[in-house]
């Protein structure tokens, strides 16, 4: 089990290259959310567990340079990638914060996270701590995955061996794999108001079949997986993966979804 609000993907620079690699897909529904929520021109943002800053990025873009968005993350080598990538965006700024004890002194138009809760141990403390850090009428806007879904239109067996691992990967690490699912009560019991949904997710067939997106996340699960001694690297082939995942989908006339990607938001006060 995962020790208390630890990111149990470690904090590498392999895993904040495969995070950015995971940005290219997920950013424009992030964004879509930041906008139907209401993110404007100078506004201030905090962004928790901003890992290699994407989701700042995105927050940053939409308050513009009348905003400001503070970037917090628990893990200093997180925080030294994000400022040597993200220096020149003078809007941002990053500082190391614990979400297990954050005590801010400060208050913010609206927090933002993505995929964040699902790692932590309790996180509908976590939700009520970030209301504490709003002001009046603050939007709290979280999006989060649910991983649990059948993924393909039809079963193949590369897919069906990918989602075995990855979802045996997430329970053995404590990762909460239907955190998305699951918002609408997280926020009730954090004693917020009922947030608005969407519900958005990558599809495609093909060369735009989302292989790569679920190998990228079996890839930063690999070392768990390996130290239980489940599946090494060679075993599942993993840097021939992608292509052969999509290979079997494409001899079915098949499709792949994504991760469900949950949008929550509410104004809070």
């Amino acid at each position: 089990m995962k020790e208390q609000n630890r990111y149990v993907l470690g904090e590498s620079e392999t895993e904040h290259s495969r995070l950015r690699d995971q940005s290219v897909v997920l950013d424009p529904l992030t964004r879509q959310l930041h906008i139907e929520a209401g993110l404007t021109e100078g506004m201030s943002v905090l962004d928790i567990g901003t890992g290699a800053g994407d989701v700042a990025v995105i927050a940053a873009d939409l308050v513009g340079p009348s905003g400001h968005v503070l970037a917090v993350d628990r893990s200093p080598e997180a925080l030294g990638g994000a400022r040597r990538r993200l220096g020149h965006r003078q809007e941002i700024e990053f500082a190391e914060a614990d979400l297990d004890s954050l005590d801010l002194d400060r208050q913010f138009d609206a927090i933002v996270g993505r995929a964040v809760l699902m790692h932590l141990g309790n996180p509908v403390e976590a939700l009520e701590r970030l209301g504490r850090h709003l002001c009046p009428g603050g939007l709290l806007v979280m999006h989060e995955f649910d991983v649990t879904q059948e993924w393909a239109s039809v079963d193949t067996p590369l897919v069906r061996r990918v989602r075995e691992l990855i979802l045996q990967a997430f329970e053995a690490v404590g990762i909460h794999g239907r955190m998305g699912r699951d918002l609408f009560a997280a926020y009730r019991s954090a004693g917020l108001p009922d947030p608005h949904l969407s519900l958005s997710a990558p599809l495609g067939g093909g060369e735009e079949a989302p292989s790569f997106g679920w190998v990228n996340a079996l890839a930063g699960l690999l070392p768990h997986l390996e130290q239980q001694g489940i599946v090494s690297a060679d075993e599942i082939g993993i840097d021939s993966l992608t292509q052969r995942l999509t290979d079997e989908l494409d001899a079915e006339d098949a499709t792949l979804l994504g991760p469900l990607m949950y949008g929550a938001y509410c104004t809070v006060g």
